[in-house]
């Protein structure tokens, strides 16, 4: 399993890559956590599953703080 923290407008957000043959990571933060994935052929990332409904992931400077420093399969 990867792991990754970052910094995103205050907010820590930890990200999680726990099958590394699977598009299919785990963010964690204080107010819920998440579980998102990356579009084979379109690159879009979308959010599969949150805990709180009311929180707004900010899915794309995390998607591309996932394919700089995590790496993606395609």
């Amino acid at each position: 399993m990867r792991s990754l923290k970052i910094n995103i407008e205050d907010d820590v957000y930890s990200i999680l890559h726990p099958i590394s043959t699977i598009n299919l990571y785990k963010i964690v933060h204080p107010k819920g956590s998440f579980e998102i994935t990356r579009k084979r052929y379109t690159g879009e990332w979308k959010v599969l599953l949150q805990t709180n409904k009311s929180v707004t992931l900010p899915i794309a400077p995390i998607g591309k703080a996932i394919e700089e420093k995590l790496g993606i399969v395609n």
